[in-house]
């Protein structure tokens, strides 16, 4: 997500912490693509190599190469991430094929501008949306020969973009979702006196919480406000309907849906919020204000679970110039930019390999237990998953934001 509005991931050398986890785990995704999770993966990742024709870069035409992602993974100086496309800048290609970026508000609407016509080079989106970019015919596999890290990323994480024995997607950022809260000003004695996503049916907060605008988000989360500690991408028809009845409950409470971090976060810090569904680094922003320095600002682990993600880049299906597209996305794979991602903006990177020794602020592992196996299993964490009822869900969750 924002400065940058998405995404937490650690990458400890060895199997310790979250890398444990998603190596016990075998990854997050229902795909079958991909390797075993003790690094099996490489054979798969050579066969993979050679299903994809060879891409030649210096064979394609020049231009633009248009990058859809979320706010603050630009080049700017100032507001981006330009330490995530340097390489590919300073490289052969960066002036005869400039990167150009557009925006995404959540991976429901960036699905549907492309589906209706937009045709980016590379895009952005969570690892639960991957089968669905696929099936669309939006993008292409991948030609791993231009992707030399793509193998520090462990298999068990980039199992749910290996499909149908090609790699489709590049992991990138991994992280938690809830709600960042003014701990001094909200309790949950109504709530049961624990931390819980029930506390957005407490109408004494009314208009002074927010929520992010993402439909499976906020049908996910009513649907554990129903079923308690469950996973929130496995519903019934039935269950989508009572979730969302759910979230009709509680939006009465809410100030807005918003579609920009950057926005709630400020919202918070100008007192117009007690309490927002946040990324990582949106409650590490809040915490760290200055407006904020007298407050308690906690990052929930509710009852129920946080939301958890993986999100990386895909390759457009109708790009011109997909060598030097995936140059870029090769970029933003180096332990290099893995590092800064983490001592930037507080997520971790899928990309492991070396990444630990190039973090500098040693206190964001400790702030987001990234080396705390527990805090990414159920039921403290539920990793996002391919959603086989999506269309069910996405239209349960429009319906609420629109009523």
């Amino acid at each position: 997500m924002r400065h940058l509005d998405r995404k937490g991931f650690l990458a400890l050398s060895g199997t310790t912490g979250l890398a444990a986890f998603m190596a016990a785990c075998g990854g997050s995704s229902s795909s079958d693509g991909g390797g075993d999770a003790d690094g099996g993966g490489a054979a798969d990742a050579g066969s993979t190599a050679a299903a994809v024709p060879a891409l030649d870069p210096a064979s394609e035409p020049g231009g633009p190469i248009e990058i859809f992602t979320w706010a603050g993974y630009d080049n700017d100086p100032k507001a981006g991430a330009p330490w995530m496309w340097s390489q590919y800048e300073e490289g052969p290609y960066g002036t005869e094929s400039p990167l150009k970026f557009t925006f995404l508000e959540d991976d429901t609407q960036a699905l549907a501008k492309v589906a209706s016509g937009y045709s980016p080079d590379i895009v952005h989106p969570c690892v639960m949306w991957v089968p669905q970019w696929k099936e669309g015919g939006l993008i292409q596999p991948l030609d791993l020969s231009l992707l030399p890290d793509y193998e520090g990323v462990p298999a068990a994480i980039r199992a749910g973009g290996e499909i149908d024995g090609q790699s489709w997607f590049v992991p990138f950022d991994v992280g938690f979702s809830t709600l960042t809260y003014d701990a001094d000003a909200i309790n949950f004695d109504e709530v049961g006196g624990e931390e819980t996503w029930q506390i957005l049916l407490d109408s004494r907060y009314a208009g002074k919480m927010s929520m992010f605008s993402d439909p499976t988000s906020i049908i996910g989360v009513s649907h554990m406000m129903n079923e308690g500690a469950v996973d929130p991408n496995v519903l019934t028809t039935e269950q989508i309907a009572a979730a969302k009845e759910t979230a009709l409950k509680w939006k009465p409470n809410l100030r807005n849906y918003w579609t920009s971090q950057t926005d709630t976060i400020n919202d918070f810090v100008n007192g117009n919020l007690l309490a927002t569904y946040t990324w990582p680094d949106g409650y590490w922003r809040i915490k760290n204000h200055p407006k904020m320095k007298d407050r308690n600002i906690k990052f929930m682990q509710p009852k129920e679970g946080r939301l958890a993600w993986v999100c990386g880049m895909v390759l457009g299906s109708a790009t011109k110039q997909p060598g030097r597209a995936t140059m870029a996305i090769a970029a933003a794979n180096t332990p290099q930019a893995g590092a800064s991602l983490t001592d930037i903006y507080q997520y971790s990177s899928a990309q492991q390999a070396g990444v630990m020794d190039l973090i500098q602020d040693k206190a964001l592992i400790s702030a987001f237990e990234i080396d705390n196996p527990s805090a990414w299993e159920p039921p403290k964490a539920w990793f996002e998953h391919a959603i086989p009822n999506y269309r069910e869900v996405i239209a349960a969750g429009e319906e609420v934001k629109a009523s």
